[in-house]
């Protein structure tokens, strides 16, 4: 087959999934009253070594479990109440060194504030430290947009973070969207009976939706 005509074919079939895609958003957006957005690989990436991380904490609880998911594990396996405070502290520090590195970004701005303007909702749920999780908001100038944020001070599973902030908006889970970059929150989101967005590139990854990046929310609702 001729590259040209083989390229056309492969750009139609994108073209096709994308219109696809933009008329399920906006009439998915329709019955929405809630945004509930993860931190760490949905809104931004934060650079932080997790397997040095996971290497140090290791090193402190003298053993070779795997660790993973982190924050479960850690209420799992460590029992000691000093012992948790220390390993936690470790884990905070990594993550205020990691939020110290970001930058501002306009586009994340406007997405927020498009949301706000449009009267929904926004909270954020993040297994990162609450002051971590505050300071990358306030870092990335978005605080204000945020009316409830729960981090891993408050509540430790994914679950229980979304089934709070639920209960806290007092927002039925059928009026909102779940907006993560991992399995694991996708399926919950869907458990729970929200409408979710997967960031993700992953082929073998998919919630109601998938977007390679947060920022195509804003693009979207700009052609909507």
């Amino acid at each position: 087959m001729n590259v040209f005509i083989h390229f056309a074919i492969i750009l139609s079939v994108m073209l096709t999934v994308q219109n696809r895609l933009e008329e399920r958003l906006p009439e998915a957006f329709t019955n929405t009253r809630l945004f509930i957005f993860d931190l760490d690989g949905t809104i931004v990436k934060l650079p932080i070594k997790w397997a040095e991380v996971k290497k140090k904490i290791k090193k402190t609880l003298k053993t070779d479990f795997s660790l993973t998911p982190l924050i479960p594990s850690i209420e799992e396996y460590v029992t000691d109440s000093e012992l948790r405070r220390r390993i936690y502290k470790v884990i905070d520090d990594e993550e205020m060194k990691a939020v110290e590195k970001l930058k501002f970004d306009g586009e994340i701005i406007k997405l927020f504030k498009k949301l706000k303007k449009l009267g929904y909702k926004l909270a954020l749920v993040t297994l990162q430290g609450r002051k971590p999780a505050i300071e990358a908001l306030s870092k990335l100038n978005v605080s204000e947009f945020f009316n409830l944020v729960i981090s891993r001070d408050e509540k430790k599973e994914r679950e229980e973070q979304i089934k709070t902030t639920l209960e806290a908006m007092k927002v039925p889970s059928s009026q909102v969207i779940v907006v993560a970059d991992k399995p694991r929150d996708i399926a919950i989101a869907k458990k729970l009976g929200c409408v979710s967005i997967a960031i993700t590139d992953k082929a073998n990854m998919d919630g109601d939706l998938k977007l390679a990046s947060v920022k195509e929310i804003l693009r979207m609702l700009e052609v909507s």
